[in-house]
Formats: C-alpha cells, sequence, structure tokens
C-alpha cells in the first residue's frame, strides 16, 4: 500500500483502539497488567513506544516478525509520521524518536537486544511481549492492542494532573532563582536549559519589538544543532535572515569530540546558506566547559574563549549569562518570560520530573 494508505489505515487503527480503551464498559485484561506496569513506570519511554510500532506493524502485516526485522515496518516512518500524529492529538506524552533510540539499529527485539539494553529488566518486558504478539490470533492481539492504547490514555491524564497553576512574576531574584535550580537539578538532558534560554531571548525581543526573530528547534535538545545542520541551539536573526548570534547550551562537558561536531554542523549551515559563521557563543556551567579555554573574565561570567580552526567559541557562564539577561528585560517581559516557562513546562511532552520541581518551586513555604 502506499504511504497515503498505510498512514490513513495507522489513524483508523489507533482512533479504533482509543475508542475501544476509553469505553468504561470496556473491563482490563489482567493478562498484561503486570507486565504494562513495568513498561509505564520507567522514565525510558521508548520501550513503550517500540512495543506500540510492533503492535501497529503487526496489525497491518500478520506476517511481521520483530523478533527477527524489526526494521522491516520502516519504523521512523511509522512512528514519526500517523503513530506521533495521533498521541499528540490525544496529549500523550512521547518524544521525537523514541523506539529508534532505543532500538539502536537492532536486527530483531529479541534476548540479544535485551541484554545491551537498560534498564534491562523492561527491555525482557518488551522482548516477553513481542513472542506473545507473535504467536496470537488477531482477536487476541486487538485485545492487547487496546489495553495498551488505555495504558497511554490513562498516562496523558495522569500527566495532566500535575501542573499546578502559577501566577506570574516579574520579580528578577525569584525568576532567576526559579530557572537557576530548574537548570541545576532538572536538566532533562539539556532541553531544560535550552527552552529556558530560548524563551528568555524571546521574552526580550518580542517586548522592544526589535524585529529579531529567536530560532530554536521547537523540540527535544536530542536534536540540536550539536548534531544537526544547523547553527547551535538557539539563534538570533534579523528579518532579512541574517544571524547575529549564535548559542550552544550545555550541561555535560565540552569536551574535543562536542567541539568537532559542533564545527562540523557550524559549517554544513554556512555552506547551506552561503555564509560564513565567525563565532558561536557556548553558554555552561564552569565545569563544563573546554579545558584548553582561554582566560577570560571569570568574575564576570566570562569564561574564555576557544580557536577551533577558523571558528570561535566563547563560554559564557549560564547562570550568569540568565541572571543579565533577565535585568536587561522590562517589567513586562520579565512577566512574559515567566508565561512562556509556565506554557513550556505544563506542555504534555516536558518531563513529569520538571513539572515536579517547577510545582515545589511555586509552593509557598508551609507556616
Amino acid at each position: 500500500m502506499s504511504m497515503v494508505e498505510r498512514n490513513a489505515r495507522v489513524a483508523a487503527l489507533m482512533g479504533a483502539f482509543f475508542e475501544r480503551a476509553s469505553r468504561e464498559d470496556h473491563a482490563p485484561d489482567g493478562r498484561w497488567e503486570d507486565g504494562l506496569d513495568e513498561l509505564f513506570s520507567t522514565t525510558v519511554w521508548g520501550f513503550r513506544k517500540i512495543l506500540l510500532v510492533i503492535v501497529v506493524a503487526r496489525m497491518l502485516d500478520g506476517r511481521y516478525k520483530a523478533s527477527e526485522a524489526f526494521y522491516d515496518c520502516k519504523p521512523r516512518a511509522l512512528y514519526e509520521g500517523p503513530i506521533r500524529n495521533e498521541l499528540r492529538e490525544r496529549r500523550i506524552p512521547h518524544r521525537r524518536s523514541g523506539p529508534l533510540n532505543v532500538a539502536k539499529a537492532a536486527i530483531g527485539i529479541n534476548s540479544q537486544w535485551a541484554a545491551q539494553r537498560s534498564p534491562k529488566k523492561v527491555a525482557d518486558v518488551v522482548v516477553r511481549f513481542v513472542e506473545e504478539i507473535e504467536s496470537m490470533e488477531r482477536c487476541e492481539l486487538e485485545s492487547f492492542a487496546v489495553a495498551l492504547h488505555r495504558r497511554f490514555l490513562a498516562e496523558s491524564e495522569r500527566v495532566a494532573e500535575i501542573t499546578a497553576e502559577v501566577s506570574p512574576s516579574s520579580d528578577p531574584r525569584f525568576l532567576h532563582n526559579l530557572c537557576s535550580r530548574l537548570i541545576s537539578e532538572e536538566p532533562d538532558g539539556g532541553n531544560t536549559p535550552e527552552h529556558i534560554m530560548e524563551l528568555a531571548l524571546r521574552a526580550y525581543h518580542e517586548d522592544l519589538r526589535t524585529g529579531v526573530e529567536v530560532v530554536g528547534h521547537g523540540g527535544r535538545a536530542s536534536v540540536s544543532g550539536i548534531r544537526g545542520k544547523s547553527l547551535g541551539d538557539v539563534a538570533e536573526r534579523r528579518a532579512d535572515g541574517t544571524i547575529v548570534h549564535a548559542y550552544e547550551v550545555t550541561v555535560k562537558v565540552l569536551g574535543e569530540d562536542r567541539v568537532r561536531d559542533s564545527y562540523e554542523s557550524v559549517k554544513a549551515f554556512d555552506l547551506k546558506e552561503g555564509v560564513k559563521t565567525a563565532e558561536i557563543t557556548i553558554l555552561c556551567r564552569k565545569e563544563d566547559s573546554h579545558p584548553e579555554v582561554a582566560a577570560g573574565l571569570e568574575e564576570a561570567g566570562y569564561l574564555g574563549k576557544l580557536a577551533h580552526r577558523d571558528l570561535t567559541y566563547h563560554f559564557i557562564e549560564i547562570h550568569a549569562w540568565l541572571l543579565s539577561q533577565i535585568l536587561r528585560m522590562t517589567p513586562a517581559a520579565r512577566l512574559s518570560f515567566h508565561e512562556k516557562l509556565d506554557e513550556y513546562v505544563g506542555d504534555f511532552n516536558t518531563s513529569e520530573t520538571v513539572k515536579r520541581l517547577w510545582n515545589e518551586l511555586h509552593t509557598p513555604p508551609s507556616e
């Protein structure tokens, strides 16, 4: 079948499963509950998504065997197309390429694959389910699919109840402490600091109507510029398309390998756009800066610079940069910044641990 036909069929299948799963008169089958508890209690979301891809693929083709040839179903197109659309419509938490991140180019989803995954206990559950799926008649597979879809719906409802209502503040001290703790305690693989920096810049430029657009990735840090053909994680761009400032944001050590990857990404961007980038600003903690960074003005937050071939990296302490950015905002811009952060944290795809810390930081201390 064509891609359009397949996508439509997947949407119809998942829609029917979600509808059946949402009915109160559809009792769950207890045979699978313990295994599903394991899948939906781990913070590694990719395990539940890989199982969803396999179930959908098996519904499309009863001959498909993920235990032997996982990639025969073209999982990237299947997940990133119709499956993600159905999850997004129902505000079900998911990652951009969760299944592929745990598949790791494995030939089959079997015991050999599980032995190399962490947590192995959860990977073993996936393998057990795959073995069962491949022996199920279609009617039983449909029942399992409904049970799996019910758990996704329950996850959506559970996460929706976490985020508390917040009254925006323009107090610089409060906002800096709020952001610093989020960055330090719940960096979420780099997503937290990247979004904070992007939203801070956006609030500033929108308030002053500078005409400068703040360009981010609108997704997870795993698809940021340091791995793709783009210029940094966040950039400031004029109306004519000129990049005036590009930032990399990191809370991991930026060693030689990452600098090399970043350089290649910048050069790919330059070639594509017909420009020549001279400088990149790295926002990081002191302990994460490159070991060969030349002395800067640490008391002012400037950690120093690093020349890599024809590109210069300027390292700025992330918390110092954030404070200066907050202080240069008007009170209205700071309110907008807080509101934008609240919207980001409240998004169904933002990590649950980030949501819980956000709530804690907005809860007045008990008397």
